[in-house]
């Protein structure tokens, strides 16, 4: 005869009707009995099939071995004498009670077994706090290694969230999920850049990790990615596009640490490119203003991947990309005096004092320095390395199409070095 007991009621409410879905539950609880308990055999513990068949039928009588009694313990957060009890189903809310009068309620276990379902996760903490460092060391690292190293793991990262997502979470696991899966998107968008993805993949990346942070929110990620869609922009030469999306991306947060990447690295240089002189001077100039007004920002260079506000030198380096566009040779000299003593490992902006500072143009500027420890470059293309090599005194025409023409006169004895 067939029993209806608290157990079989709890498979239905956890979904694990199925002796195929009930094997891998059990083996999870019995791993995690085997860690609290610190007994190794809890671990070792199997249901065979025909075990799961005579309890979830109701023919097993008393309780089942110690072992599996304390891994389903675990499970399902019930004492093993209690689950094999023939269970109290209560009649529907609003239903039709036993009695004319009574009121009718779920049942005490059903009860507490709905919000473990509810609260129940596929992603403990430990994981998650992973996930975020596994985000960070990709952060620290990338100026070393670049794109060419790095893309692989972020991607297994961003796929990892993904499922995760797929799965349930509480509330406030899901929205750090989505927090990180946004960032995970926005490394990539970023990484596509420096890879010379096409712009459709950079900017199909920067849509998510928007998305994803618009969901929760997080507004700054959402500005993030703006800054990183202009950059896509600003690296395929369509400067006009480029300072309307770090527009966009201000317009979200005017007051925020985040718009003065926006500003700067967006917007500034951007509009220097176009020839608007006015424009970008008066962005730089706004973005020096927001930067002074912040009580905290980080010590020296920022990584240029970083999710943290730009800190001063930062911002000053990415001046002077605007400031070389124009040909403003001696404001570029004030901001690399400014970053000398804000930069730990010497100036980003280094030139031979043999030479004066009357070249043609400016060196191309890279995206990142330098190579790889391991030789290779963090490559920049070349139709994109002559968009950045105009002279810096661009003619009229030059200065209408908003794209720089003539390729810079290498200068002897003088090595310039800008990062984004």
């Amino acid at each position: 005869m067939v029993r209806t007991t608290v157990f079989s009621v709890l498979l239905g409410q956890f979904g694990l009707t199925a002796y195929e879905k009930f094997r891998p539950a059990f083996h999870d609880a019995a791993a995690r009995a085997s860690e609290a308990q610190r007994d190794p055999r809890l671990a070792r513990v199997m249901v065979s099939r025909a075990t799961f068949d005579r309890w979830s039928s109701g023919r097993l009588k008393g309780v089942p071995r110690r072992e599996a009694a304390t891994i389903l313990r675990y499970l399902f957060d019930v004492p093993a004498e209690q689950l094999f009890e023939d269970a109290d189903i209560a009649s529907p809310a609003g239903g039709p009670s036993a009695e004319a009068g009574t009121v009718e309620f779920d049942g005490a276990l059903e009860i507490g077994a709905q919000a473990r379902l509810l609260t129940g996760s596929n992603a403990d903490p430990a994981l998650i706090a992973m996930v975020s460092r596994s985000l960070d060391r990709v952060v620290d690292r990338y100026e070393a290694l670049g794109p060419q190293l790095l893309a692989g793991e972020t991607r297994l990262l961003r796929g990892m969230l993904h499922t995760l997502l797929a799965g349930q979470q509480p509330p406030r696991a899901r929205s750090e999920l989505f927090r990180l899966a946004a960032q995970a998107a926005g490394l990539l968008g970023y990484m596509a850049v420096n890879a010379s993805a096409p712009f459709a993949t950079v900017s199909a990346y920067c849509t998510e990790a928007e998305v994803l942070a618009r969901e929760i929110g997080d507004t700054e990620m959402e500005m993030w990615a703006a800054g990183t869609r202009s950059l896509g922009l600003y690296y395929t030469g369509r400067y006009h596009e480029a300072d309307q999306a770090a527009r966009a991306g201000i317009d979200l947060a005017p007051t925020s640490p985040q718009a003065i990447r926006l500003l700067v690295n967006g917007r500034a240089r951007a509009l220097a490119r176009t020839g608007d002189r006015r424009g970008a001077e008066a962005t730089i100039a706004r973005a020096m203003t927001l930067s002074d007004r912040q009580t905290t920002l980080p010590a020296g260079v920022t990584s240029c991947i970083a999710f943290t506000p730009y800190s001063l030198a930062r911002t000053l380096a990415n001046a002077i990309t605007a400031r070389l566009a124009l040909g403003d040779t001696p404001a570029v000299l004030d901001h690399a005096a400014e970053i000398d003593p804000l930069h730990p490992h010497g100036s980003l902006i280094r030139t031979s004092t043999s030479t004066p500072l009357g070249w043609s143009g400016p060196q191309p500027p890279h995206r990142h320095a330098g190579q790889t420890p391991s030789g290779l470059p963090i490559r920049t293309p070349r139709r994109q390395g002559r968009r950045l090599a105009p002279s810096a005194t661009p003619g009229p025409a030059d200065r209408r199409s908003g794209r720089g023409v003539r390729p810079p006169s290498p200068t002897k004895n003088k090595a310039l070095k800008l990062r984004d």
